[in-house]
């Protein structure tokens, strides 16, 4: 994937009240934000696992897009969080060289 397709992604956390959740938010069509309840389980997790703790909620219920639609997103998703994943051990990996 390029990475432009990622424009719409986010990887989202709130570790002062919700320290163990994660959030990706898709703005793109068919927005939707998905809650995962544990980030340890996540951070081991393949996409089928993955799947199964995702918390999906549609922003827009009346147009949420078709099943494929959903799961493209939700494919998307995941490898955006696999990328971002590999992207933070480049930089905080890059910056413990330098300590």
């Amino acid at each position: 994937m390029k990475e432009d397709d990622y424009v719409g992604c986010w990887y989202c956390d709130n570790i002062i009240d919700h320290p163990e959740q994660v959030g990706l938010l898709h703005l793109g069509f068919p927005r939707c934000f998905v809650l995962i309840p544990s980030s340890g389980d996540f951070y081991f997790s393949t996409f089928e696992s993955f799947m199964q703790m995702a918390q999906v909620n549609w922003l827009d219920p009346s147009d949420c897009g078709t099943v494929q639609e959903q799961r493209e997103v939700l494919v998307k998703l995941w490898n955006f969080s696999v990328e971002q994943e590999n992207r933070e051990e480049e930089l905080y990996g890059s910056r413990s060289n330098y300590d």
